[in-house]
């Protein structure tokens, strides 16, 4: 057992045994827990992350250690119980919890992998598995909206992917709460700033650079007269469509109508486009010297006899046919992974 770091003012029996079966093994880093920059001053107000064992079901998990001797603020308690309804297997899933303010915690399931972050430090992937693995994230994300429960805080360290696991999205709505900034999940807020963060970590999946405000690992994205580049005007080989499904994702807009508000559900839909070798942009400014957006243009649907016959296959499926398993993605990982995640949405569904 791994020597741990006491919590200071807990009871002796919650350093070594929760609840009576989670025992704390290792003390981990908020920042790699809590999505955004609030994880030092949570740590500083009493709040500690830990990955434990769980003694009943041998099994790894992650607490969150509440500060003790005060009462639990209700809208953690709200949104640890929208949570744990939320049932999709690329969302970390809420196990158990313990309101008593002499020791109160939180139980998820414990997300190995790689952070986004560094997936995208170690090498880019293939465009089309870039925009399969956010599809697959906007799907996942799609579905906790569904149940009024937005995530609020994406970050690259939110998104974790496994070779044996897949994808997993971690702290949802959760990590909002413990910061304090919970927004009605009714709202068209939640959808934008979910619908924004997606379309900041395909932008890093597809350049190696972070377009948001807010600091990472990553380097800021390149910028011209104050409006950040397209991808493709940052990464050569970005397909046309691709380029501006992301642009419009960082703008909040559909792609195919700025004046449409996109959702997490839209743009998975539209990222299962990419795939399709039958559906092309058009009228793109594709040979642009500046680094300005790109226009949008319009979609038109070629359908070939080839295509028709060969049929499309699942989403990850679909990415193994170029380079895409760069940055320590195995093909028989992604091939486990596609079968193990399929698409929810209809689009997913009709391939």
């Amino acid at each position: 057992m791994t020597v741990v770091e006491v919590p200071s003012g807990r009871p002796a029996a919650a350093q070594s045994r929760l609840g009576g079966r989670f025992r704390l093994d290792e003390r981990i880093n908020l920042d790699d827990q809590i999505s955004g920059p609030c994880g030092p001053s949570l740590e500083a107000s009493g709040l500690s992350g830990w990955k434990a064992t769980d003694r009943l079901l041998g099994r790894s998990v992650t607490i969150y250690l509440l500060p003790a001797g005060r009462p639990v603020p209700p809208l953690v308690v709200e949104a640890v119980q929208a949570a744990a309804k939320v049932n999709d297997p690329r969302l970390a899933t809420i196990y158990d919890t313990d309101w008593d303010p002499e020791c109160p915690f939180i139980v998820s399931e414990w997300t190995p992998g790689t952070h986004l972050e560094d997936l995208v430090l170690s090498g880019l992937p293939d465009p089309a598995l870039a925009a399969a693995m956010i599809a697959d994230a906007a799907d996942a994300i799609a579905l906790a909206h569904q149940a009024r429960c937005p995530h609020l805080r994406l970050t690259p360290r939110s998104l974790r992917w496994d070779p044996g696991c897949g994808l997993k999205i971690t702290g949802l709505g959760i990590d909002a709460a413990l910061c304090g900034a919970l927004p009605d999940s009714e709202s068209a807020t939640g959808r934008e700033a979910d619908t924004r963060a997606l379309g900041r970590m395909l932008y890093a999946l597809l350049t190696g650079y972070w377009p948001g405000e807010d600091a990472t690992a990553l380097m800021p994205a390149p910028r011209h007269k104050g409006r950040v580049c397209t991808p493709r005007q940052v990464r050569a080989g970005v397909p046309a469509l691709l380029d501006a499904i992301t642009f419009r994702a960082l703008q909040g807009q559909a792609p195919d109508a700025p004046l449409r508000p996109q959702t997490p559900a839209g743009l998975a839909m539209a990222l299962q486009m990419v795939q399709r070798p039958s559906y092309q942009l058009t009228d793109a400014d594709e040979d642009s010297a500046e680094c300005t957006p790109s226009r949008a243009g319009r979609i038109t649907h070629r359908a070939s006899a080839r295509h028709a016959r060969k049929g499309t296959g699942s989403l990850l499926l679909r990415t193994l046919s170029g380079p895409g398993c760069a940055a320590g993605l195995r093909p028989a990982a992604v091939l486990a992974a596609g079968d193990q995640y399929p698409s929810r949405s209809a689009a997913g569904r009709a391939g």
